[in-house]
């Protein structure tokens, strides 16, 4: 299978912060996105469960031989380059593509836990491989990447609320609908108790940033600056949410060029600061 041509830049709001990174670094996680991008690509193209199963079972076949050094498809040849140049582990690439199968199928949580766990999964285990690529693997620096994961996927779940449930899946927990008494079936633009569910949902999302932070010292952070500008960047799409939450009613809410360069440049001087401070 064929890494996605379209722009890394044109796709993705971890463009920028990967650019703060040494190029082998930079190389390592630009493949470490294509690898989630086309794993997605096979739950959100259209076609039929049985093809898609198919799909991500050739997709395993493909990590599996990534992993026993005989990869032949560019993207997974690419993957086994990664894997004694940075230590890559079989575990977080495991967990993105369960989360994946989960995406095969209509999705409906019932509870908050089970939307952890899929966070966990399919942003928790990009996470825990880009600590790998950056050099980290002690539990602090898990810790950090799992939690600030969460974060990541929460925010993103909120704003695509609507494009979601357009591919049958409801991540939103069925119990936070009863708890703001919303119907999911019957949503509009006037209902008064949107407003309070989402910021529920965003006040969530920030307490796994708040755990991601308390995991590593400012020192320590300060020498995760791409991690650091991708949390900055999604603080700012969880900061425009918060101010309309209506407007995930209507639309996919989207950061303009400025705003990305902005909170990656916020970032990288609180990173300078943070390690100049503690010396």
């Amino acid at each position: 299978m064929a890494p996605p041509k379209q722009s890394l830049e044109n796709k993705t709001s971890f463009y920028y912060p990967l650019l703060l990174l040494p190029r082998g670094q930079r190389r390592a996680m630009e493949v470490l996105y294509r690898f989630c991008w086309v794993a997605d690509e096979i739950a959100d193209s259209p076609g039929s469960p049985v093809a898609k199963r198919r799909g991500l079972s050739r997709f395993k076949q493909g990590l599996d031989a990534a992993f026993q050094g005989r990869a032949k498809d560019g993207l997974f040849q690419k993957l086994q380059a990664l894997i004694p140049a940075f230590g890559l582990t079989r575990e977080p690439l495991n967990r993105i593509l369960r989360g994946v199968e989960q995406d095969l199928r209509p999705i409906r949580f019932k509870k908050f836990a089970e939307l952890h766990q899929y966070a966990l999964r399919v942003a928790g285990g990009p996470g825990l491989s880009s600590m790998e690529i950056f050099g980290f693997k002690d539990q602090a620096h898990r810790d950090y990447a799992e939690n600030l994961g969460v974060f990541l996927q929460l925010v993103n779940i909120t704003r695509d609320y609507r494009e979601d449930g357009a591919l049958g899946r409801r991540y939103l927990p069925e119990e936070d609908f009863n708890r703001f008494h919303l119907n999911p079936s019957h949503l509009d633009e006037d209902n008064s108790h949107w407003k309070k569910f989402v910021e529920f949902q965003l006040d969530r999302a920030w307490s796994f940033l708040e755990k991601a932070r308390t995991a590593l010292s400012r020192r320590q952070r300060a020498q995760l600056a791409t991690a650091e500008a991708i949390a900055a960047v999604y603080v700012k799409l969880y900061q425009k949410l918060r101010a309309n939450p209506y407007r995930i009613l209507k639309g996919r809410t989207t950061l303009s060029k400025a705003d990305k360069l902005l909170s990656v440049l916020g970032a990288v001087g609180r990173c300078w600061l943070w390690k100049w401070s503690s010396n």
